[in-house]
């Protein structure tokens, strides 16, 4: 793309594609995230240590280990059944939760 000057460009570039959309505030925060957490009560424990040691927290991800036989779309309910009420405690504390998918369809 060509233009007489950056601006110009930029003007262009987003003709093509659209405006960007911001990134929401909380994305820039601290993330905590790790594999082995092997329940929900493991989650929790992280969130825990977090507020008991005064450390800033935006965003928990699960990693695979939250699925069920790692089929994507599901959640284990024997080791995670009460992921739903973790969730919505997160929120309630303007907390986020990121689930990760690993898609392993063949």
């Amino acid at each position: 793309m060509l233009g007489k000057n950056p601006n110009k460009v930029t003007k262009l570039y987003h003709s093509v594609i659209g405006k960007p959309v911001l990134t929401p505030q909380w994305a820039l925060g601290w993330h905590q995230s790790r594999w082995g957490n092997q329940n929900t009560d493991m989650l929790q424990e992280n969130v825990d240590q977090y507020a008991k040691n005064n450390l800033p927290l935006d965003t928990v991800w699960s990693d695979i280990d939250y699925m069920s036989n790692y089929r994507s779309f599901t959640y284990d309910k024997k080791h995670f059944g009460d992921l739903p009420h973790f969730v919505h405690k997160l929120h309630e504390n303007n907390l986020h939760y990121i689930p990760i998918i690993d898609a392993g369809i063949a």
